[in-house]
């Protein structure tokens, strides 16, 4: 599946997003892969905020497009989780993860607007580079420190977007998160201090 046509079917579900006012932040590989080093991926995180008030909605809009459970649709909403919709015509499956910490409601606020596509004439909302160093080595420390993909990841952003980053709040963040360790692993990996 090409990077067009992913970017295609997210932006199907976004534009649902936008008209039904629900905020979201387009993370995982494909906000690492813009803001650090490109590379391939098989799905789409996006993080949006709670939507209880329009699910109903959001459901009847995605269930001709997209497979869509909607009991695990509404248990993810309840219980402050993730649940996945995917694609029928490309089988490209978006997890979507509704957002319930401090944290995570401010990688909301601090979404960045960035193309995905050069050929899709849309701004779409990614986590901020900083918030993707922070998701992925979250995700790192939860695989027990194993995964490649996370940590590569993590490095790339570091390493490309160094002179933009904002490191007093990813200190700070990482503290918080007790991230920290890893944080200052992968810097001194990197030489940055």
């Amino acid at each position: 599946m090409s990077d067009v046509q992913q970017s295609e079917v997210i932006k199907i579900l976004t534009d649902i997003l936008d008209e039904l006012k629900i905020g979201y932040a387009i993370g995982g590989s494909i906000a690492s892969s813009i803001y650090g080093t490109p590379r391939f991926t098989q799905d789409a995180d996006i993080s949006v905020q709670p939507f209880s008030s329009v699910a109903e909605r959001f459901y009847e809009m995605l269930k001709d497009s997209f497979y869509i459970s909607k009991e695990a649709m509404y248990q993810a909403i309840s219980s402050h989780s993730s649940f996945n919709v995917i694609h029928f015509e490309t089988a490209f499956k978006i997890d979507i993860f509704t957002v319930n910490t401090d944290f995570e409601r401010l990688l909301l606020t601090r979404s960045k607007k960035n193309k995905i596509e050069e050929s899709i004439n849309k701004a779409f909302s990614l986590v901020s580079p900083e918030d993707i160093i922070l998701l992925k080595l979250k995700w790192y420390k939860q695989s027990d420190c194993v995964s490649e993909r996370q940590w590569s990841d993590v490095q790339g952003v570091l390493a490309v977007q160094k002179e933009r980053l904002d490191f007093d709040y990813l200190k700070n963040w990482a503290k918080k998160l007790e991230l920290n360790e890893l944080l200052q692993k992968v810097m001194a990996n990197l030489d940055l201090h």
